[in-house]
């Protein structure tokens, strides 16, 4: 297996990032009739937020494995960049958003201030009562800043496949104990199985496992005996994950709801099955060249997926509504607004924070 430092910045694994958060909008924004099959599939799109996590796993695990040594001045400099990624743009967004609730809607301090905190401090991720407060998609956050800081520590103890996936079975024991302890608790938190197996990092690890496999692969730390045999990976990936959106469609009717993930075997398929492809596809857009991947490693893309954090955090917030309210409610019209808009807000807050902060630690 090649270990190339080339691949560390390779364009389509941002790129992939502007195609999924584009998707997660359209399940937000669906333009079709909810009883016909595009309407019922694209509802099932909140899926491709497990795309995040993987990549999460994958880039953290092949950039910052040295971290696994468990030095301070390395630990401080991933630290900071990861700080620097996500809290300034979210810190700001999420105060903007409850100061509007305070001014506009008229909401009292003492009803919005413990939502706040717990939006704050990603709590709120961990809270079936909180948990879509304030800006309701930044509870993926919560998962994902809870792989950041045990990342090292699963870099520095995990070394095989047997050890990726007792780590994986760790987290799920460590869901079910959760569930035991504080189940049924008054604010929500950890209030049953399938909310702390769908929404906290303890039952999603399986979706890291599979990026830090990857990973592990690259840098020749776990030989692969799977990846390497599939061919056309790229192909094959992607009809396994349209296949899986398909089952989840196929859920939701069965159920009579709309979103396969909130049933148990949605969430099974959702946690399980989705990374596999998720992997087998990311296999492919490393190591095989294809239509697609030249596609999401246009510098367009590029330069889109790196704007996907603000875009991602802001399409369902006020700014959606503004742009509802004085644009268009069409949604392709809405879409465009948040695109722009989202790209200009990295360009110029997120970015330059970002910068600003790695900059006084280097200082």
């Amino acid at each position: 297996m090649r270990n190339s430092n080339a691949i560390q910045f390779l364009p389509a694994l941002t790129g992939i990032r502007a195609l999924c958060v584009y998707l997660i909008f359209l399940k937000h924004f669906n333009p079709f009739e909810s009883n016909t099959v595009a309407g019922g599939v694209t509802n099932q799109f909140f899926s491709f937020l497990s795309f995040f996590f993987v990549l999460s796993g994958f880039l953290i695990a092949y950039r910052y494995l040295s971290t696994g040594s468990l030095n301070r001045k390395t630990l401080t400099d991933y630290f900071v960049n990861r700080i620097s990624r996500v809290f300034p743009i979210l810190i700001i967004l999420i105060t903007v958003t409850f100061l509007l609730y305070y001014f506009i809607d008229g909401q009292s301090f003492q009803s919005i201030i413990k939502s706040y905190i717990y939006n704050i401090t990603l709590l709120k991720g961990f809270s079936t009562t909180y948990y879509l407060t304030g800006i309701g998609p930044s509870w993926s956050m919560s998962v994902e800043e809870l792989f950041y800081i045990i990342a090292p520590l699963v870099f520095f103890t995990v070394r095989s496949v047997k050890g990726l996936a007792a780590f994986v079975l760790l987290m799920y024991l460590i869901a079910v104990v959760l569930v035991l302890l504080f189940g049924n608790n008054s604010e929500g938190f950890f209030s049953n199985y399938h909310f702390t197996f769908s929404t906290t990092f303890f039952g999603r690890a399986f979706e890291f496992a599979c990026g830090i496999y990857l990973a592990y692969v690259l840098h020749g730390r776990i030989h692969d005996k799977f990846l390497s045999k599939i061919h056309a990976p790229t192909i094959i990936g992607g009809l396994l994950i349209g296949l899986i959106l398909f089952a989840q469609y196929q859920i939701a009717n069965a159920h009579n709801i709309v979103n396969g993930l909130d049933t148990f075997p949605g969430l099974i398929v959702n946690n399980i099955a989705l990374p596999i492809g998720i992997l087998i596809f990311f296999y492919g857009l490393v190591y095989k060249e294809s239509a697609i991947k030249k596609m999401l490693s246009t510098n367009v893309m590029v330069e889109l997926g790196n704007s996907t954090y603000s875009f991602y955090l802001i399409h369902t917030s006020f700014v959606a509504g503004l742009i509802q309210k004085y644009i268009s409610t069409n949604v392709m019209i809405v879409f465009i607004c948040m695109v722009v808009f989202s790209f200009l807000f990295y360009k110029t807050v997120e970015q330059p924070l970002a910068k600003a902060i790695r900059d006084l630690r280097k200082k």
